[in-house]
């Protein structure tokens, strides 16, 4: 919603329960209104609930493929406050707008850092260097709340920590490649570069 065009390819749309309630009758409605996909898979685990639906591509040639939705159900908060965003689509299976509730940016991103020390995933270090090409983001708030959500987990790494968590990743080989299937092929992405930028403007200001 914030980067556009959409940077890369995703199968999975990360939800989260802001109020904390019964989550089936969100289940319940996910399942009617995407009822067209037949019918999901449904993991329930203490903080999150996902939804796996399997499908056939519409183009040539036909492929398998997944649409997983997670609903976070565990962080009932927000640092920066929400955010309600416009938005629509326009295409051959669907047309239509809604408003959606979100976080701001700089919150969002606060919590792909986490995400990055946390994951073995190089997609996390692509999607904050992309996100640092927005003048819009504000790095000073995304550190603050990159903190704020890791002392809720009783963690406070410091930079030196994360820097260290760093070295290791970016000599694994499945962390540096995990984007290659996710990107446009006439992307150039190094993500030693990216590495350097995040660690400038984001990492060193932990």
């Amino acid at each position: 919603m914030y980067l556009k065009p959409q940077p890369r390819y995703s199968e999975d749309i990360d939800v989260v329960q802001v109020i904390s309630e019964p989550i089936k009758p969100i289940i319940d409605r996910l399942r009617d209104v995407l009822s067209f996909l037949g019918e999901p898979i449904i993991k329930q685990k203490r903080n999150n609930n996902t939804l796996i639906f399997r499908v056939n591509s519409t183009i040539l040639p036909i492929i398998p493929m997944r649409l997983k939705i997670e609903i976070n159900c565990r962080e009932h908060f927000n640092v920066l406050g929400f955010e309600t965003i416009n938005f629509s689509i326009k295409n051959q299976w669907f047309s239509g707008e809604c408003k959606i509730l979100t976080y701001k940016l700089d919150e969002l991103i606060g919590t792909k850092v986490r995400a990055l020390y946390e994951r073995r995933k190089g997609r996390d270090l692509y999607d904050l260097y992309k996100a640092l090409q927005n003048d819009g983001l504000n790095t000073e708030n995304v550190i603050a709340c990159f903190k704020k959500y890791m002392n809720k987990e009783g963690k406070s790494p410091t930079r030196e920590l994360y820097l260290s968590n760093m070295d290791d990743k970016m000599t694994n080989e499945e962390f540096l490649g995990d984007t290659q299937q996710l990107l446009d092929p006439n992307e150039f992405y190094n993500p030693h570069i990216a590495y350097e930028v995040v660690k400038e403007k984001l990492i060193n200001k932990i």
